[in-house]
């Protein structure tokens, strides 16, 4: 199926970060290859998080305010990161490191939620394009002022 050029856009980066939630839920996924491949996933935890086995040497735990993340990961080599998660991207829009962000909206409705930014985070933003997949999804990406 259309992956919405998600191994394309894996090709392009040098290291993945997302917090503990999101990296529990992508751990638990039933079926199928981790998502990431060899692309190095740090994951943001204060109290650590298991690891499985078939994840060790991806995988790395760790903690910091964003700027700090950043800087640890530049000293690894990597320049163009990926971010994902509602609290950490929040927390990376907050600190001012983030350049774009790209959004795919899935065609569900939802009962109840929390919006992904506050009104003023979302101010910070301004959407650049649209591309509507072949599966429903939309895909937005967005500039941060």
């Amino acid at each position: 199926g259309d992956d919405g050029g998600f191994h394309e856009f894996m090709a392009s980066v040098d290291a993945l970060v997302m917090g503990r939630k999101t990296f529990e839920s992508v751990r638990d996924m039933e079926g199928g290859p981790w998502p990431y491949g060899d692309t190095p996933v740090w994951v943001l935890t204060a109290a650590g998080v298991e690891v499985p086995e078939r994840l060790k040497g991806k995988v790395k735990l760790t903690k910091g305010s964003p700027q700090e993340i950043l800087t640890e990961l530049a000293a690894s080599g990597a320049k163009d990161v990926y971010v994902d998660g509602g609290e950490t991207i929040r927390g990376f829009l907050a600190a001012g490191l983030l350049t774009r962000i790209i959004i795919s909206k899935v065609p569900i409705t939802l009962g109840e939620g929390r919006p992904l930014f506050t009104e003023e985070q979302a101010s910070q933003i301004k959407e650049i394009s649209s591309n509507p997949l072949s599966c429903g999804i939309v895909q937005a990406t967005y500039a941060c002022k």
